[in-house]
């Protein structure tokens, strides 16, 4: 299934159709749909696909000449002795085509031979340079791929004409894993599983929610019982206080202080560790809206992938029970405080969704930032309103209340939202309501949306 990659896709298309050396550098997190995204790219035109694998230099130049004599039409083509004439046999035979060359899991590759950054640096100036070939390096390690290719102390640094990372799906492009459900169980797969293709192909359509999330996580072989941990080591050579960080926001513990108290570390330590999280798109920090980024201290972190922020929350502490076979009681226990734990992420969808509404310009104004805030009014009361959005010219503000919730105590809702709307008595002012379930509000000030139409654009 190929669902989502639009965009991704469109990008390659427009580098190939450019008569002259290309270089594209693809990364993202494992089973983030990078391969997926390459083969279908790559399906109608002339290439080599070659998946570096995590052995010596040697047999992976092995099995790369080998890919290269079946390309020839050489059969018994012997293993090249280095990836310099590897290059060159490439470009002396194929330069004058379209030729598209993959090299998958390129860090493979260059941690096996340190100096093939240098020696693809080289071939690239004096051999690709002047060629028709379009050269794709793809990672998953999100850190390697950004320092070690993309980074300005690379050999490669300047050499690539594009660069695509490949992010998590949203909740829209996500939900055409699981066509056929609830509008309600879209938003919970999307809030437990995320947006990662591969997790979603995991799920068992004759199955229900509550069967796939237990058969997901709540098993030892469960295929994301464990997948957490294998992130993280696959990303960081020592990650037990990248644990301990993500394990912290994910149970609540939002703020650096807070982040302190949880962990027992310093503070200056983890704003290390949070600062590489931040890098490699794990976390973000989260501002008020109208607040300076760099003089702010009002923040918070956000784990940006909801699986991620699943796992640290409901699986992270409690692996060895599941090893034991107690499974069923913290599933059970999981879906019975599922709500509160969608609660906050149903205010990120429906700004994903406000952002797909914004491209096909649907709101009354076209967007500039799409946020939220919290803060004091004057009476010195906290505030908090879960959608800021703001107009490109500064002058209007979608102002939104999310209820994820079955009882919705509407009249009391629309005094608040009411209530934190003047607050920006500088703005002209669209009020939105965003609900779990159809409301009628009585008040045309408010506009209603529901999930359904999150999924009827």
């Amino acid at each position: 299934m190929f669902f989502g990659r639009e965009n991704e896709l469109k990008a390659l298309e427009n580098m190939h159709e450019r008569n002259n050396f290309q270089m594209a550098v693809v990364y993202g997190r494992r089973r983030i749909g990078k391969t997926a995204l390459i083969s279908e790219f790559v399906s109608d035109k002339k290439s080599i696909y070659f998946s570096c694998e995590e052995v010596n230099d040697a047999l992976n130049l092995a099995k790369f000449s080998q890919q290269l004599g079946e390309l020839l039409g050489i059969s018994g083509f012997p293993p090249v002795e280095n990836w310099e004439v590897l290059f060159t046999i490439i470009a002396e035979n194929f330069g004058h085509e379209h030729l598209v060359v993959v090299i998958d899991e390129y860090p493979y590759a260059a941690s096996a031979n340190r100096s093939l950054n240098s020696t693809l640096q080289h071939i690239i100036d004096h051999k690709f340079k002047n060629t028709n070939l379009f050269l794709i390096l793809c990672g998953s390690s999100v850190s390697f791929m950004e320092n070690q290719v993309l980074g300005e102390k690379s050999p490669l640094f300047g050499r690539r004409t594009g660069q695509i990372k490949v992010n998590a799906l949203d909740y829209y492009d996500a939900s055409k894993f699981y066509p056929d459900v609830s509008f309600e169980d879209k938003i919970r797969y999307y809030a437990t599983i995320g947006g990662t293709p591969y997790y979603l192909s995991m799920i068992d359509p004759s199955l229900t929610f509550e069967e796939n999330l237990k058969n997901l996580y709540f098993v030892i072989n469960g295929y994301l019982f464990n997948e957490g941990t294998l992130l993280m080591k696959q990303e960081f050579r020592e990650p037990a206080i990248y644990n301990s960080v993500l394990q912290a926001i994910a149970s609540g513990a939002v703020t650096l202080s807070g982040i302190a108290g949880f962990t027992k570390l310093e503070t200056s330590l983890i704003s290390k560790y949070l600062l590489t999280l931040q890098e490699l798109n794990y976390i973000e920090r989260i501002i008020p809206f109208g607040s300076n980024p760099l003089k702010g201290k009002k923040s918070y972190y956000h784990i940006t992938e909801n699986f991620i922020a699943y796992w640290y929350r409901t699986i992270f502490s409690i692996r060895t029970e599941i090893e034991r076979g107690h499974g069923d009681i913290y599933w059970q226990h999981s879906l019975n405080n599922l709500s509160e734990f969608i609660g906050p992420i149903f205010e990120e969808i429906t700004r994903q969704y406000l952002r797909r509404v914004n491209a096909k310009n649907g709101l009354p104004f076209i967007a500039k930032t799409f946020g939220k805030w919290w803060g004091k009014d004057k009476k010195g009361d906290v505030q908090e309103i879960d959608i800021i959005v703001e107009s490109l010219d500064g002058k209007n503000l979608i102002i939104g209340e999310c209820k994820w919730t079955n009882s919705l105590k509407l009249s009391k809702t629309l005094q608040t939202l009411d209530k934190r709307a003047t607050l920006f008595s500088d703005y002209t002012v669209q009020k939105m309501l965003f609900t779990k379930n159809a409301v009628e509000t009585g008040d045309i000030d408010v506009k209603t949306i529901s999930i359904c139409d999150y999924f009827n654009l």
